[in-house]
């Protein structure tokens, strides 16, 4: 099972998501298409199988062109692959995130996990600089508290 935050991550990644906005009714149900997609990878996570939700997120990533949508599911697939052990590919997924959304909360968790994952790695200078960034970008007070106390963690 996995802990309530990486749902709860998941869960607002899709809701920035809503607000994205299309500007055609094709974009429209393409988007729905692919939020529905996400969502069922997100229950398959939760549901303890992250490897078939990371078939489903990337089938989002086959069949969306929006740069938030593709930007929701590399971070979903970053989670799982996290959740899976595989850090190396889950930070390469999260820094994909950092590159294509134009969101800064978006953004600011991926950053937050990427220090999460070089926290781990015994990399704290670098962790340390990845949760400045997140909470120099972050408005979140929820966000900005886990950042916190990774800071106060690494001694900042």
């Amino acid at each position: 099972m996995m802990p309530a935050s990486l749902a709860r991550n998941m869960l607002l990644a899709m809701l920035v998501l809503l607000g994205t906005g299309c500007a055609t009714w094709s974009e429209r149900a393409e988007a729905n298409h692919a939020l529905a997609i996400l969502d069922d990878g997100v229950r398959l996570h939760v549901g303890g199988d992250p490897e078939a939700a990371i078939r489903s997120y990337k089938k989002v990533l086959s069949i969306t062109e929006d740069p938030e949508m593709k930007a929701a599911a590399r971070g979903n697939i970053g989670l799982a692959l996290s959740t899976l052990g595989n850090t190396a590919a889950a930070q390469s997924n999260f820094e994909t995130v950092v590159t294509l959304t134009r969101h800064p909360e978006t953004k600011a968790r991926a950053l937050n996990n990427i220090g999460e994952l070089l926290q781990t790695q015994g990399q704290p200078d670098a962790a340390r600089a990845s949760y400045e960034e997140a909470l120099r970008l972050t408005t979140h007070p929820d966000l900005e508290n886990v950042i916190n106390k990774h800071l106060a963690e690494l001694g900042q």
